[in-house]
């Protein structure tokens, strides 16, 4: 019934917008299949249960018809009643069966409204990013837009933008229409009225932001050439630095996410953080751009691909694959420790393998500055719940141990092929926080005890039991891989 209402409100913007009532009707399926069972079932169906029960309802009326003088004959006529009372369940079922389908059509006003101002935002955009190439297709785009279009405030918007887009048409119109003959150039009055001209609307079309093809940055220094990932925060291209003429990784955030002082910052914040980090094992940032209304990152390009495909290609790694890998991961990490830089979202979709299998950590984007009790406060829950740490799943403050929790997660993953807490969100939280993972040689027994042995501290609950920084682990796993024989244990905290 809320949604009947709604229906009932939304029926005078659905009047006075052909467009958007075209799209109603057309998209209310379930009323249709209804209004057509009325139309099949009342003319056709009815009269057959009807007649029947009418008839014995309302049998035929004995009477005597008179013929001549006081001779009469008995004769049988039909009670009035019956088509009196059988017009009357007609029309009942007609009225009945047309406000259940006016009913339902109501009922789905409202998500038709919802959908056709999606549509019209979408169509909106388009034409925003046309407006200054396309004036003709932007204007098309905005009255389009304005047909699906409900609120008033968003229709007088898209008004103004149409009256734009005229005028920028109209600008065209002028220019195409004026005698650019060499003659007509040589007087000084045209020569004074082509510096005042506006030839922008008429300049060659440039590929729409985003796109391949599209320039990027103060002077057009970056050009985009495919899009490689996305993710929540951002989408990724593979792009060519021309400056420099080299192929540079291109992180941008997206333009429904820029209005949003938060993430905005938060993206600033990734920049300046990889920019401190320079480690072979970290993901290099080169430049962050600030391009009208959109941010991007240019980092270090990487060709092959994250560990997560990896895992999901071999299934499990090689114990010795895992180790270096391992190894190196641990000795990024403690780099970005040592500079105050905690990761917070360790996981094999955050670490992209090079051509030649060395990895590198990338998506700093939750990182949190170790000194800043701002950015380490209680209470916050950031990360993927597969690899958060107990600690941040019980929403507390995070440390460097939180990393060395999602590092040993990540091992765990590389050495089995799944991660030792999996399910729902809310389970795997819980699981963090009270269940003890089964042990790793269970699930993979040709893992030497000593590596597993490290994995299994590296996954304590309590972050006093497990390695006090990635350093310690990055040295335990150089012991192991060099096959010393030392094995030293990691120092613990606390």
């Amino acid at each position: 019934m809320r949604s009947v209402r709604q229906g009932v409100r939304l029926l005078p913007v659905l009047v006075r917008n052909p467009a958007l009532a075209i799209r109603w009707l057309a998209g209310a399926r379930v009323a249709q299949a209804a209004l057509l069972l009325v139309v099949l079932a009342v003319p056709i169906g009815l009269p057959a249960v009807l007649d029947p029960a009418l008839a014995d309802r309302y049998p035929p009326i004995r009477t005597r018809k008179k013929l001549i003088g006081p001779i009469s004959i008995p004769t049988m006529s039909a009670d009035p009643r019956r088509e009196a009372r059988r017009g009357q369940l007609m029309v009942g079922a007609w009225g009945g069966g047309m406000a259940c389908v006016a009913l339902l059509l109501l009922a789905a006003a409202p998500k038709a409204v919802a959908r056709a101002e999606s549509a019209s935002a979408e169509r909106e955009e388009r034409g925003d990013s046309l407006l200054g190439r396309l004036p003709m297709q932007s204007l098309e785009l905005y009255r389009s837009a304005l047909g699906l279009a409900s609120d008033l405030q968003r229709r007088a918007a898209l008004g103004e933008k149409m009256r734009k887009a005229e005028s920028l048409i109209a600008r065209a119109s002028a220019l195409a229409a004026k005698d650019w003959s060499v003659e007509a150039l040589a007087s000084p009055e045209r020569a004074v009225e082509l510096d005042r001209t506006v030839i922008e609307p008429v300049a060659p079309p440039s590929p729409e932001p985003g796109s391949p093809g599209a320039i990027v940055g103060s002077g057009g220094r970056y050009r985009l050439d495919n899009e490689v990932g996305r993710g929540g925060m951002g989408v990724v291209y593979q792009a060519l630095d021309t400056a420099l003429e080299r192929t540079v990784a291109l992180k941008e955030l997206p333009l429904h996410l820029t209005a949003r002082p938060e993430l905005a910052r938060r993206f600033r914040q990734e920049a300046r953080l990889l920019a401190r980090l320079s480690h072979p094992n970290i993901v290099q940032v080169y430049d962050l751009i600030e391009d009208g209304n959109r941010l991007w990152i240019a980092m270090e390009f990487v060709e092959g691909g994250t560990l997560a495909d990896a895992i999901e290609r071999a299934g499990t790694l090689a114990p010795t694959n895992a180790v270096r890998l391992g190894r190196q991961l641990a000795a990024g990490l403690g780099f970005a420790h040592e500079q105050g830089v905690i990761h917070r979202d360790v996981k094999p979709i955050n670490v992209l393998l090079t051509s030649d299998g060395v990895p590198k950590l990338t998506d700093f984007g939750l990182a949190k500055l170790l000194e800043s009790s701002v950015h380490t406060q209680e209470g916050s829950l950031l990360g993927s719940a597969r690899y958060m740490s107990p600690e941040q799943a019980a929403g507390r403050a995070a440390d460097g141990r939180s990393d060395v929790y999602s590092l040993g997660v990540t091992f765990y993953e590389m050495l089995c092929g799944r991660a030792p807490f999996e399910g729902e969100t809310a389970s795997v939280l819980a699981q963090h926080l009270s269940q003890d993972p089964t042990p790793l040689r269970e699930r993979a027994p040709d893992v030497p005890p000593d590596l597993e042995a490290l994995v299994m501290r590296m996954l304590a609950k309590d972050p006093r039991e497990r390695p006090a920084d990635p350093g310690g682990v990055a040295r335990a796993l150089s012991a192991l891989e060099s096959g010393s024989g030392e094995r030293p244990e990691p120092k613990r905290s606390g």
